[in-house]
């Protein structure tokens, strides 16, 4: 009796096939039937190309809804700005094709919650760059909070397939992924680096290249995701460290004095609310204050 061939192997099979050659018509409805019959499949897919993509072997892959043979017959088109960006966050359609769209988003010193879209649903740190498409979320920098079903999301050097709710960082010497709920399969640069992580599970790619897991609880999940309702928990931070955080959300900086700086506040804080903070530093740690226009002075 032959063995039924699993929506995994016949991925594998199409994502093969379409980096070979161009699909005939034939070809790309029978793919396009395929994915439509059962959500596992559309899973089964987007899981082979992240494959595909850490062994660098995919040439111009994009998602399973799309056109391919527009795709490889159009290259992508840009959109030349014109215009300044906005104060606070630019979002920025670029046609790729005669189906998909690419949307980057750009945050300064303001938190992004961006509308549902193609089944992701995104919150955007400060100072944090991101370029979604039908096909995947790349995060070039920052921070950002990504709730999805089986879709794909990427670093520089990290692909995950999210069924649940990621926090992902990528910075200029690191980079890394924190599951807040649901899980998540990963690959790192090869096939090797492949793990499925749950619930609390953080991987790291350090500045050499090695891949670190640690696992985080409840209260560690619920701190980190403070910034995403605009707010801060401090619990180790230093007043030093606090103001650092508090500076890159403000206009109006918070500058702390040597006799001050290595003592600690704990608690619950609004981001946009420095004056909040620096009263309580007057008021638990004895700090004199100081005020102009563009600065708190603790000393």
């Amino acid at each position: 009796m032959t063995k039924k061939a699993t929506p995994d192997q016949i991925a594998a099979e199409w994502i093969a096939r379409l980096d070979r050659r161009q699909l005939t018509a034939e070809e790309d409805r029978l793919l396009q039937n395929w994915i439509r019959e059962d959500v596992r499949h559309k899973g089964a897919f987007l899981r082979c190309q992240a494959i595909w993509h850490a062994t660098n072997r995919a040439q111009a892959l994009r998602s399973p809804a799309a056109d391919w043979s527009q795709r490889r017959q159009h290259p992508s088109r840009r959109m030349v700005v014109s215009t300044a960006a906005a104060a606070f966050f630019c979002a920025i359609f670029v046609p790729s094709g005669t189906t998909e769209a690419k949307i980057f988003y750009e945050t300064h010193r303001n938190i992004l919650h961006t509308p549902e879209k193609w089944r992701r649903k995104l919150i955007l740190d400060c100072h944090t760059k991101v370029e979604d498409s039908s096909c995947d979320t790349r995060v070039i920098s920052g921070l950002c909070y990504v709730s999805a079903c089986d879709e794909l999301v990427k670093t520089a050097n990290l692909r995950f397939i999210v069924n649940g709710s990621l926090l992902v960082s990528q910075g200029q010497n690191h980079e890394s992924g924190v599951v807040i709920n649901g899980s998540a399969h990963v690959w790192g640069r090869s096939i090797s680096d492949s793990k499925c992580l749950t619930t609390g599970t953080r991987i790291t790619v350090t500045s050499r290249g090695t891949l670190r897991f640690s696992h985080l609880d409840k209260d560690e999940l619920v701190r980190l995701l403070a910034w995403t309702t605009g707010q801060i928990a401090l619990e180790t931070e230093t007043i030093s460290e606090a103001a650092d955080i508090f500076n890159r959300y403000n206009q109006k900086q918070i500058i702390s004095s040597f006799r001050l700086g290595d003592q600690r506040l704990s608690g619950l804080f609004d981001l946009n609310r420095p004056d909040i903070f620096v009263q309580a530093a007057r008021s638990i740690a004895g700090a004199r204050v100081r005020e102009d226009a563009h600065h708190f002075y603790l000393e």
